[in-house]
């Protein structure tokens, strides 16, 4: 540790970056909600067709979505696309300690069951405990979800930090996913947003535009 960068002004850092996510959070959801309804579903359509024309999507056997929250990039069509082309579908289960676990689905129970009968975390339905989770290694694509995105390919999510645990603990291994976010592309911003040190950057950003490589890969 540098003589001058003592362990109270790290701490003194560290809180400064949370008070800065916390209020750029608050700020990015009120401009979501201004977003009216069909110009987010017209963008989250072109979003989706820009996840399957993609070499990424084609060549992926196993695919693993996040369901989408209220005001999220709608991922219904990606799940249920994924099935029609024949691909394995996982979703995310959440557990203490920062974990998620990707869990497999098929299609039937996934469209009877998920949005009425399974139990939901941070509002959100997961696969029940008695679905067995399974390997990153196994998973091809991750599809990834955001508040906004830098070009660096940084995410500012909601502060549990799942998917950068995960993105972290799947890179360690032999046969890592690649890692997609999807996006609409008003949030994806040049500057760069406030990062912490375990803050992990995206492979892929995906956006009604097109699909935007991170400067990080560039």
């Amino acid at each position: 540790m540098p003589e001058f960068c003592n362990r109270d002004t790290l701490y003194h850092m560290e809180d400064e970056i949370l008070k800065k996510k916390k209020l750029l959070r608050e700020s990015l959801l009120r401009e979501r909600a201004r977003i009216p309804a069909a110009e987010a579903r017209a963008a989250d359509a072109r979003i989706a067709s820009n996840v399957f024309n993609a070499d990424f999507y084609k060549h992926a056997g196993s695919v693993f979505v996040f369901i989408n929250a209220e005001g999220e990039v709608d991922t219904m069509s990606v799940i249920h696309r994924a099935f029609e082309d024949g691909k394995e579908v996982f979703v995310p289960r959440t557990q203490k300690d920062r974990i998620m676990e990707p869990v497999p689905v098929g299609e039937e129970e996934f469209f009877q069951n998920a949005r009425s009968d399974w139990p939901r975390s941070f509002g959100i339905p997961e696969p029940p405990d008695c679905f067995p989770a399974a390997d990153a290694s196994v998973i091809e694509l991750v599809i990834v979800p955001s508040l906004a995105l830098d070009s660096a390919g940084y995410r500012l999510g909601y502060g549990g930090g799942f998917y950068d645990h995960f993105i972290a603990a799947a890179r360690k291994q032999k046969k890592c996913p690649v890692f997609a976010a999807v996006q609409r592309a008003v949030f994806v911003r040049d500057e760069a947003l406030p990062r912490e040190p375990y803050d992990m950057p995206v492979d892929m950003i995906v956006t009604e535009n097109g699909i935007v490589i991170p400067s990080s890969y560039a």
